[in-house]
């Protein structure tokens, strides 16, 4: 029977330790010289400003979805700029099948060129989300799982498609502001046509360029707007969950909930009872 047993247990995912993980939607704290001592990470910047600096290298500012691969031996600055927050997603890791990773050409560790563009934010958020869920508990619920999680993760990364043409540099002004204007006032009806007519351009290449400044759609854009409001206030109010859906813009609670559900991965009722205390 023990011979049947032992048959049955896997260690394929075996070798990988995890350190730590994080899922701060309203982040503001800026890690200065940070060293990663003995582990990797990959860090995740969901949504708004970063600035980011490996070593003596300048500071740049990136906006939007972007990740980078933390590793030991090196000197980070990351964080958003004073006064600012910014959504930041962790999850740190270290072991042998992380040697093999590296060898492998899985986790690459590109000194050179850091941070990688995340084209589908909402799916690599969606995985990076379910990993936390696991990884969370101490010990793990589901080791295996996570393991696979984590590379599904890394060959994301892999998949990400260069950089398009750049956009007219006229136009780049005006998209940043409807881009803080939609984070600011999520809750308003907005017409992107009218948008569109704004900025002097037709709809279809204003959709365009939005989504390659953004990363996704206008109207996806908003909803995420939408639901991020939603996340802040179910942490920090005490607001019934329709109240919340009407101050979020989707005043159909059913609507509403099912929304969240597809975004968070959890309703919201269940997603303020397990991250309330975090807050």
């Amino acid at each position: 029977m023990s011979k049947i047993l032992d048959y049955l247990i896997m260690d394929y995912f075996e070798g990988i330790s995890f350190i730590g993980c994080g899922d701060h939607p309203r982040y503001g704290a800026v890690q200065k010289d940070h060293f990663f001592s003995g582990y990797y990470g990959i860090q995740y910047n969901h949504g708004g400003l970063m600035d980011f600096a490996i070593g003596d290298s300048p500071r740049r500012q990136v906006d939007g979805p972007c990740a980078f691969i933390s590793q030991p031996r090196l000197r980070y600055y990351y964080g958003a700029p004073t006064g600012k927050t910014r959504h930041h997603v962790f999850a740190c890791f270290k072991g042998a099948r992380t040697d093999r990773m590296i060898r492998d050409g899985l986790l690459v560790l590109n000194r050179r060129q850091p941070l990688v563009r995340i084209a589908n934010p909402e799916r690599f958020l969606h995985v990076f989300r379910e990993l936390i869920a696991i990884i969370g508990h101490n010990p793990p619920r589901n080791y295996d799982r996570a393991v696979l999680l984590l590379e599904d993760l890394l060959l994301q990364l892999h998949e990400q498609p260069a950089d398009g043409p750049e956009i007219n540099s006229h136009l780049v002004p005006g998209l940043k502001k409807l881009e803080n204007a939609l984070k600011q006032d999520p809750q308003m009806e907005w017409d992107f046509v009218r948008e569109a007519s704004r900025l002097g351009i037709s709809y279809p290449h204003f959709r365009r360029i939005f989504r390659q400044h953004t990363g996704t759609s206008p109207v996806n854009y908003l909803i995420k707007c939408r639901l991020r409001n939603a996340a802040w206030l179910l942490l920090h109010s005490s607001d019934q969950i329709s109240a919340i859906a009407e101050k979020s813009g989707t005043p159909d609670e059913f609507y509403f909930s099912r929304l969240f559900k597809k975004y968070y991965n959890l309703p919201p009722k269940s997603y303020r009872k397990e991250f309330k205390y975090q807050a």
